[in-house]
Parts: structure tokens; sequence; C-alpha cells
């Protein structure tokens, strides 16, 4: 089945991107642009025109990057189109009309260059790190994972591993070779090393996760304590109501923030007091337990 999709996010822009990936890649071509050539991977420009009507929908860049030689291994095509709405709709319209064209799902594109192993697992995940980046700690982690030094390390981890394994059994399978008197000694000391070494990494607070989900950041205090105007300051904006009733903070006003490349969740929570009232009792138990 081929797929399609528009890769550029949604909204109005001065371009848009649409993406074609699959075997019937070159009918998509010949339909729209009523039996063009295109050049491998040279940005073409060429009219589009929908499918059932043969009306015109946009004058595009096209460029066609046969398989395997592409992100996904398959015959792909980009469609660099004029981002209005309606351009967008009318182009993944006349696609949708071809047989054994589809709409591509959430993420499909690096699913299959990962199953064509374009690309592995770690740089899969990466990529969707460095999509979703909403901070520069983000992106440059993002990119240390995308650029193989993660790998790089569990790579060693691996020919480590191997190699003790193989002394290992030539220490059993050959035990009265004349093999070095110390192999058992370096075979705990490798062990140990490697060991450490991924103790280390598990060990380092989930930092990685952290940077990825974002540093969750409750205030908390006794009522009219000035949370809501410690969230509007770090905000810059009216986020939270102030006011100078105690209590009117109930549930948790949540803001994504970036403070200094930081990702950060910072929750305004109900003010710690006893209290009465039924709703601002339950608004103190999420507070707490936040």
């Amino acid at each position: 089945m081929t797929i399609f999709a528009l890769s550029s996010g949604p909204g109005i822009s001065g371009v848009a991107v649409i993406r074609i990936s699959g075997a019937s890649t070159k009918d998509v071509i010949k339909v729209i642009t009523k039996g063009a050539n295109l050049k491998p991977r040279v940005a073409t420009l060429k009219k589009i025109f929908h499918e059932k009507t043969k009306e015109l929908i946009d004058e595009c860049i096209l460029i066609w990057f046969p398989g395997p030689n592409s992100y996904t291994g398959e015959d792909m095509l980009e469609i660099q189109a004029h981002g209005s709405k309606a351009v967008i709709k009318s182009i993944l319209d006349s696609i949708s009309e071809i047989e054994n064209c589809r709409l591509a799902e959430p993420g499909e594109f690096t699913k299959i260059a990962f199953q064509n192993e374009k690309i592995n697992l770690l740089k899969a995940e990466s990529i969707g790190d460095l999509i979703a980046a909403e901070t520069d700690l983000q992106r440059k982690q993002a990119l240390k994972i995308m650029s193989g030094k993660s790998s790089d390390k569990f790579n060693l981890w691996r020919q480590s591993l191997l190699k003790i394994l193989s002394n290992l059994e030539a220490k059993i399978d050959f035990p009265d070779e004349d093999l070095p008197s110390n192999i058992l000694n370096n075979i705990k000391k490798d062990s140990q090393k490697v060991k450490l070494e991924i103790k280390k990494v598990l060990n380092d607070s989930k930092v990685g996760e952290r940077v990825r989900e974002g540093f969750k950041i409750a205030i908390l205090g006794p009522a009219n304590a000035g949370k809501s105007s410690l969230l509007n300051y770090f905000s810059k904006r009216e986020v939270a109501i102030v006011s100078e009733i105690a209590g009117t903070t109930r549930d948790i006003i949540e803001v994504h923030l970036n403070i200094d490349g930081f990702p950060v969740i910072m929750s305004d929570t109900a003010g710690i007091r006893n209290s009465k009232d039924e709703i601002e009792k339950k608004g103190i138990k999420l507070a707490l337990k936040r």
C-alpha cells in the first residue's frame, strides 16, 4: 500500500510539504502531473491537477526519490505546495482517489524506514524526540542520540561481553589447554567494569527522561502566599487568577515553560489550609498529591 500525508505542520504557511511513499508512487506522479517524467533527486517545478476533475490545483516543486535510496527505502515523492488549507486538502483528496493509496498513520514513514533498515530503533526514537523538542536542551539530547553516540557506548559493552563470553567458553571447553593463567581474573575484572558502567548509566537520576518529558515543579504553600502571582511571573502572562480572597485557586493550573533551555512543567496549586468547603478540600488533596 502507498501512503501519503502532510509532513509539514498543519495551518497556513508559505510552503507545505506532502510526502508519498510506496510502490504506487510512480503512478501518483503520472496522474497528478498528467504524465510528467521527473529526474531523481532534482527539484522540478510542475503543475498539479486533480485526479477526478482534472482541474489545476497548484504549481508545485516535486522531488522524486527512487527506492531504495530514499528516507523510507521505498519509492518516495515530496511535493512542496503553497501552504493554504484549500491547496493541501485538494492535493490530499486527489491522491486518495488513486488506487492503492491511503493516508499515513502517525509516524508511519519512520516506521517503514526502520522496517527497511534505513534507520535503527534509537534513531527512530530520536527523530520523534527532535520533532517534539521545545527547548534547546531537548534538541541537543535528540541530536546526540541521532548521531549514534549512545549506540557507540552500547556497542562497546557488547564487544566487551562477547570477549568475556569467548574467554569463558574457552576456559570451560579446553581446561587442559595451555591458556593464560590470569584468564579468570581478566573475566572477573572486565565483567565488573561493564557492570559498573551499566549501573552508572541506569543511576543517572533519569536525566534523559526528565529532559525529554520536562522537569515537574509544583508551587505549594498556604493560602494567599502568592503562588498564583509566582506562576504568572514565570509565565510572563496572566495564567492564574490573583485575588486577595483566600482559596481562589482550586484546580491545578499547569504551564509549560522554557527556563534557560530546560523544559519545565510548573503547577499552581490550591493553598494548604483547613477548609470546610468541599470543592476547596478536593483541590488541597490534589495539591498534596502533586
